[in-house]
């Protein structure tokens, strides 16, 4: 009887031990501290009873997924869900997981199972359907090459380069002998500016040598990178984060968080000052990612800041004789319900940036936005393989624009996040082709050239509906038409009206393009040519914006619902028969 009774003090004790590891992990996770939050964690799963282990291993999931380990993160959702785990939020980020290790129809159903779930949350539909736009661009052949830059990355993440001059600076959570803090989300040190020479730099390839801490100046206690030069090289605007005199923000139970600040210096006699606040940073939102534009007068960083259009939007300030402007949004044209960071201006004034909230392959991709007058044209997936299911950021090309870098934390890196290199291909149309293949092919006329978009007319569709219309079918026919007879890629890009949200008929138009996509395709035309893109009620051509005072026809409404084609590029194949 005594043996019995001390038995289950003895279980009751460990069972409140391992219930207490529980709500210490949920602090740590509160601090950010998930490598020592999974210790807690995989212990009280792995000791603990049936009463405690469906919160455990949910716990894990999100630890994992915070840390960019879609692979365990997976694991851990499914468990939960198979332990009775009822939050249907499981079954969305096990979709994002499933979606990030690459398996797009498998993503796909459980993004529509998590629709079932909870109809009302757009992101299931949504997802869904960009699971069906990555499986399309799959098909696309590349257009550059790349390669790991093995000689600047380590086993940790290795992230953010920017050239200056013949250097190439980045940032890096590598270990090494004179860093002994660790940083508890990762385990990993805090980021460091490390700098590597530039051995080798052309239209074909670019090598680095050893890399070595960056200036003191440009290091302190915590977290510091990614930077940004102007063209002399004498001016730096520095990503960091900082503890020492920073309240940070606070939750409701005073968890103290440390925001991204942008930190100004200048090169005079050859020597950095001392890095200073610039004026935008604040105690209540994060300020980061800078980018300076080709002419050193605009200032591009990212921020959650009051006033965007989601998670993390990127923004902009211009120099003028009396300071710096109050910075104003790039719109919703860039900017989604997601996040967009990692902004970097090209020498042409392209706008490369970093989103997992426009249609990709799964995580972060990087897109490409051009400037026309006074706003941006929609952005554009560079695809594969710079894009990949995992995260894709931190763009940067080399002056001239043949050759560049961008970091992944991708599988086969060295490390969590590595630096890759690129370099583009030739296009296909310089490509020499077969003698009989020439003879089949026909030279493409001035009026379709690449870039240029033409509206395919009388293609219609019924309100809230996205199935080609019968007196649709006439038009398609002239675009198979294009396509058999000149060897071009195109974009099927698909408008609505104004009525209904931007993310239901974001969702709405991607399945009208993806619609006309498929007639192409069972009309013989090859899908790697094609890439279908909903562009929602962005792009309106009357009117007809569902104002409190306009009244519109439904023929008017109709004439926003409309399909463009937009000439991509040209391919190296026969003409079809």
């Amino acid at each position: 009887m005594i043996k019995t009774v001390l038995l289950a003090i003895l279980s009751l004790l460990i069972n409140q031990n391992l219930q207490c590891q529980v709500r210490s992990a949920r602090q740590e996770m509160l601090l950010y501290n998930y490598a020592h939050a999974i210790i807690l964690l995989d212990k009280a799963f792995q000791k603990g009873n049936a009463e405690n282990r469906p919160e455990a291993s949910q716990m894990l999931a999100e630890c994992y997924r915070r840390q960019s380990n879609p692979e365990k993160a997976k694991e851990w959702y499914g468990k939960a869900i198979s332990l009775g785990n009822k939050d249907p939020l499981n079954w969305f980020y096990l979709a994002c997981c499933q979606r990030s290790c690459g398996d797009y129809m498998l993503a796909k159903m459980t993004f529509l199972k998590f629709d079932s779930i909870s109809p009302a949350d757009i992101r299931g539909k949504l997802n869904a359907a960009f699971c069906d736009s990555a499986l399309t661009w799959q098909k696309h052949k590349p257009a550059v090459e790349i390669w790991n830059a093995l000689e600047l990355n380590s086993r940790q993440s290795d992230i953010g380069t920017v050239f200056c001059g013949d250097q190439v600076l980045f940032a890096s959570d590598r270990l090494d002998d004179k860093r002994e803090q660790t940083y508890g989300w990762t385990g990993n040190s805090y980021f460091r500016i490390y700098k590597s020479a530039i051995i080798q730099a052309d239209s074909g390839s670019i090598k680095f040598g050893y890399p070595e801490q960056g200036p003191p100046a440009f290091n302190q206690s915590y977290h510091d990178g990614p930077l940004c030069f102007n063209k002399a090289m004498d001016e730096v605007f520095i990503n960091r984060t900082v503890e020492l005199n920073d309240r940070g923000r606070r939750d409701t139970g005073l968890i103290r968080t440390h925001l991204l600040k942008i930190y100004h210096a200048e090169k005079k006699n050859g020597k950095w000052s001392k890095p200073e606040h610039f004026f935008l940073n604040s105690d209540s939102y994060s300020v980061g990612h800078p980018a300076l534009s080709p002419d050193g007068n605009t200032l591009y960083f990212v921020s959650d800041k009051a006033g965007g259009c989601g998670g993390t939007d990127i923004w902009s300030c211009s120099r003028t004789a009396n300071g710096w402007t109050e910075p104003v949004s790039l719109g919703k044209t860039i900017n989604t319900a997601g996040n967009e960071m990692f902004p970097f201006l090209a020498d042409n004034g392209d706008l490369y940036f970093a989103s997992d909230g426009h249609p990709g392959f799964g995580g972060l991709d990087i897109f490409v936005a051009k400037k026309s007058k006074d706003s941006w044209d929609i952005p554009v997936n560079l695809g594969q393989p710079i894009n990949s299911s995992r995260d894709d950021f931190a763009y940067t090309l080399w002056p001239g624009g043949q050759v560049g870098t961008f970091s992944s934390n991708r599988p086969g890196g060295s490390g969590s996040d590595d630096i890759y290199c690129f370099r583009e291909l030739p296009l296909a149309k310089e490509t020499p082709l077969p003698v009989k293949a020439i003879a089949a092919l026909k030279t493409v006329p001035e009026s379709l050239a690449v870039g240029k978009t033409y509206t395919i007319k009388n293609i219609y569709y019924d309100f809230d509906k996205w199935n080609i219309r019968k007196d649709a079918e006439h038009s398609l026919d002239s675009l198979v038409k294009i396509l058999r007879e000149y060897s071009l890629t195109v974009e099927i890009r698909a408008h609505t009206d104004c009525r209904g949200s931007a993310e239901y008929n974001l969702l709405l138009s991607q399945k009208r393009a993806e619609s006309v996509v498929l007639y192409l395709i069972k009309h013989g035309i090859d899908p790697s040519r094609l890439t279908a893109t909903g562009y929602g009620k962005s792009y309106l051509i009357n009117h007809c914006n569902c104002g409190m005072d306009v009244i519109c026809t439904e023929t008017e409404h109709q004439a926003n619902r409309r399909t463009e084609f937009r000439i991509t590029g040209y391919i190296n194949i026969p003409a079809q028969p």
